[in-house]
């Protein structure tokens, strides 16, 4: 059943549960059996006195439930998720996918686990994944497969062999953050920061092009266009993993028999995977500053869109047959972009978040105490309902800026999507597995699970 939004004005929400807030009354009948009498002066200052401690006691316990509630939700939802979404192999099964998965999912249970400290489900989810989806076996490279599912003849098994960028990179980041926290992989399996530089590797050398001008681009998967323009998904750029993968540069040799492309060359004298992620880094900044500015004579208000196209002077323009508006793929960049902020302190990621993005929405919310799941990318709603997704990147831009008000308020909103019903924990609609995740990921961030961990 949905759960209170909202602490009763007349209770006092504590560790130990919660008691009905004294009033007044309360404190003038006590007063008034006070002996012996009290002149009325002295009385009106106790009283004051006692208002003013049960104002801060008030303030003190309500922080602490609200950061508690946030953590006892975040712990069953994800239990919960576990139960109803992953197989007892490790297998992400999405119903909108009539029990198949993709990329994708996978990747996003791999983050959850290591954020929520489930070594376990990692495990199990890893090794169905290598198993599964790893071109490696196939193709030669690390990347993965991104749709896995029931064939034409009954079977299951993958039915589209080409990568998904932004799954990629959610997959080596995972590894690499099981690697930080000092995990081991499941026998028989490759080490986790083996497999993430090897898949790093491959993500340079088949899924991010170099431009004439020499700046770099991450295109949506191993079957991008041979030359400009080029298709671009905005919200598959992840500076902050860009960030830790410079910090774990160089691939090691693939298995026997593997068939390997030589890497991206950049520009003469970079030939390093440290140097292409730092400049992927700062071309990825340079990108979306333009974003914000406009695209295809649309003036920006600090959007972003789902998709755009990417010229071979750096030009942005609309994508033919793509949707532009601020939508279902691109409600993920703020988050990627605050955890550049948030792990690393980068400038250039507070700068994009407070400069349009997040006055614009802070200003929608001030109007209408709501935000439209979609927009267009001139600002207007596209839709005339909400999602927690939308409110989980709003959520992240805003603790990037430093706005943990504005924050609080987004996480409220998030927690208005959740529902308890039998054993299932879950946001927004049990079956919902998009909201599911990005709700999670939201609250987490906020609880401050979501972080890097230190190298081992």
């Amino acid at each position: 059943m949905a759960k209170e939004l909202a602490t009763p004005k007349d209770k006092i929400h504590c560790r130990g549960g919660s008691r009905t807030a004294p009033t007044g009354d309360f404190y003038s009948k006590a007063c008034a059996s006070m002996a012996p009498p009290v002149p009325a002066v002295i009385m009106r200052k106790i009283h004051l006195i006692l208002l003013v401690l049960l104002s801060m006691l008030c303030l003190a316990c309500q922080l602490d439930p609200t950061k508690a509630r946030v953590e006892r939700v975040l712990t069953a939802s994800w239990q919960s998720y576990c139960r109803h979404f992953i197989s007892s192999d490790g297998q992400v099964i999405i119903p909108e996918e009539g029990g198949g998965t993709i990329s994708e999912a996978q990747a996003y249970a791999l983050l959850r686990a290591v954020w929520a400290g489930d070594k376990k489900i990692f495990n199990r989810v890893y090794a169905w994944t290598y198993k599964n989806l790893s071109r490696v076996q196939t193709h030669g490279d690390n990347l993965l497969a991104w749709r896995w599912g029931r064939l034409p003849d009954g079977s299951w098994g993958v039915l589209d062999a080409n990568s998904a960028t932004d799954g990629d990179l959610d997959y080596a980041l995972a590894l690499v953050l099981a690697h930080r926290l000092g995990w081991r992989a499941p026998p028989g399996l490759p080490d986790y920061r083996e497999e993430a530089r090897r898949v790093q590797a491959d993500i340079l050398a088949k899924e991010v092009v170099a431009l004439p001008g020499g700046e770099l681009l991450l295109t949506p998967g191993n079957w991008h266009e041979l030359k400009p323009p080029y298709l671009v998904n905005p919200s598959y750029f992840s500076p902050a993993a860009y960030r830790l993968f410079a910090s774990t540069p160089g691939a090691s040799a693939g298995p026997v028999g593997a068939v390997r492309e030589p890497p991206l060359q950049v520009e003469v004298g970079a030939t390093t995977d440290r140097s292409r992620w730092s400049r992927l880094h700062q071309s990825t900044y340079k990108l979306l500053g333009q974003l914000t500015q406009g695209l295809g004579g649309q003036t920006g208000v600090g959007l972003f869109p789902d998709w755009c196209r990417v010229d071979a002077a750096g030009g942005l323009a609309p994508a033919p047959g793509k949707d532009t508006r601020f939508g279902w793929e691109a409600v993920r960049l703020p988050y990627r972009v605050a955890l550049d902020g948030l792990w690393f302190k980068e400038p250039l990621a507070a700068q994009l978040l407070t400069k349009k993005f997040l006055p614009w929405f802070k200003s929608q919310w001030q109007a209408r105490a709501r935000l439209a799941a979609v927009y267009n990318f001139d600002g207007s709603p596209a839709v005339d309902y909400e999602s927690p997704v939308l409110y989980a990147g709003v959520l992240a831009g805003a603790l990037a800026a430093g706005d943990r008000d504005f924050a609080h308020q987004m996480a409220l909103k998030i927690l208005s999507f959740y529902h308890e019903d039998g054993n299932q924990a879950y946001f927004e609609a049990p079956n919902h597995y998009y909201a599911n995740n990005w709700a999670w990921l939201g609250l987490a961030l906020y609880a401050g699970w979501v972080e890097p961990g230190k190298p081992k």
